[in-house]
């Protein structure tokens, strides 16, 4: 059932808040060429962008710092023989989300002893990408979510 919100009790969302502080600030990302403008930051619509301000996004900082959201991990003799349908799934998801949210993006894929370790910059985009092997590829799913620290952990296990 929707929330309903009585007059006196203000509607809050952060994100607008603290956009409205800089909203007359435009910058770009040097890295990803993500735009700043209206207190979001947005993928570039134009042909030939204007010069902006270089400033880095939080997702290129995230990136540089090696700041992960979360980590999933992938094991199991399934993970081992079915490889890259796994890693065409985990890209599939990402590039499914960076159209309508450009700061959630994997930072790595390893692999090591037959598991597959993927980082991203945040805690949804890992929850989704559990979610979305569990629900296709069968197995065991183990997510963890801490929400003070704004990490999540998702433990995916398949054997065949």
């Amino acid at each position: 059932m929707p929330r309903t919100f009585r007059v006196s009790e203000p509607f809050r969302n952060e994100k607008r808040v603290q956009a409205g502080k800089n909203e007359k600030q435009v910058a770009r990302c040097p890295e990803c060429g993500l735009i700043f403008k209206n207190g979001l930051w947005k993928r570039s619509t134009e042909k030939k962008p204007p010069s902006r301000p270089a400033k880095l996004c939080p997702a290129c900082v995230q990136i540089k710092g090696g700041l992960a959201g979360g980590i999933v991990q992938l094991g199991g003799t399934f993970a081992a023989l079915h490889r890259q349908d796994l890693l065409n799934r985990i890209r599939n998801v990402e590039s499914r989300v960076a159209d309508e949210r450009p700061l959630e993006r994997i930072i790595e894929i390893k692999e090591k002893d037959g598991e597959i370790l993927i980082s991203a910059t945040t805690e949804h985009l890992i929850a989704r990408i559990g979610k979305a092997i569990q629900r296709d590829f069968g197995g065991e799913l183990k997510l963890k979510y801490t929400p003070e620290d704004k990490f999540a952990t998702a433990h995916w296990h398949r054997d065949v």
